[in-house]
């Protein structure tokens, strides 16, 4: 277990980064194919696209310096991208708030967008997650089960939570996936899946003890469960009709760019 994957002199090439960027490129060319099913153009998710990566970097730094402020005692080091991490729950904020500025440029209905590109969500719990496993951290506590795993530098065998997250995403892809091309409503998509993929991080992190900061409640688990409310308000509400977006403005035709 190794998180450089090549190097050459001083040039070094990691799991984790390269997992970002398929993570990247995977959901991108997924949003492209499934985009039009739910009435976003090709040419809207290629313009959705440099948005979505910068703020959803932004919002994942944000949120990890926000859950860990006693790593940045220098405010320069926030800057630092190899001091610390990310967090998904930011990188889900900063998306949305990508995908509202967009739309409030090109009418695009920001529900439709978001259940266009979701898929970002589980295609990176697949391959951030391999990273992380590459580098050895979010591992769990200790078990005995055949499966444990002995991460370098860390006392006794552990659950591969990393390992855990990547087949529930796989199994999250798998249920939603073909409820593409049959939503039965705007924003359908987009809840579904983040309100499984927090169940999952709910239920997993029982079994990270490290990150407890309350009884059984761990960091990832406080959002997680914030985000399960808020999706199943929405999927129970069922809009009767799809909206223009959050600000309500007039949708334009799928595909149509300005």
């Amino acid at each position: 277990m190794d998180p450089i994957l090549v190097q050459f002199g001083p040039f070094i090439i990691r799991w984790y980064g390269v997992m970002m960027a398929l993570t990247i490129l995977t959901a991108l060319w997924t949003a492209a194919l499934l985009g039009p099913r739910v009435g976003v153009g090709r040419a809207q998710v290629d313009r959705l696209a440099i948005p979505m990566i910068l703020l959803a970097f932004a919002g994942a730094r944000l949120g990890y310096v926000v859950s860990h402020p006693a790593e940045f005692a220098n405010p320069l080091e926030v800057l630092r991208v190899d001091h610390g991490g990310l967090t998904s729950h930011g990188a889900i904020a900063g998306g949305l708030l990508a995908l509202w500025w967009v739309a409030r440029r090109t009418g695009l209905r920001v529900w439709d967008a978001a259940d266009a590109t979701v898929w970002v969500i589980p295609i990176g719990n697949v391959f951030v997650r391999f990273g992380n496993f590459m580098n050895g951290e979010l591992y769990g506590d200790p078990t005995a089960l055949p499966w444990a795993v002995t991460f370098p530098g860390v006392p006794g065998a552990r659950h591969p939570l990393q390992l855990y997250e990547m087949l529930f995403a796989l199994i999250i892809l798998a249920f939603a996936l073909p409820r593409a091309a049959r939503r039965a409503f705007p924003g359908q998509l987009f809840w579904l899946v983040v309100v499984l993929t927090s169940l999952g991080r709910i239920a997993l992190d029982l079994l990270r003890s490290d990150d407890r900061v309350w009884g059984v409640v761990t960091l990832g688990q406080i959002p997680a469960v914030l985000l399960v409310v808020a999706g199943s308000w929405f999927l129970r509400r069922r809009p009767a009709r799809p909206t223009a977006g959050l600000t309500g403005g007039p949708a334009r035709p799928a595909g149509r760019t300005s």
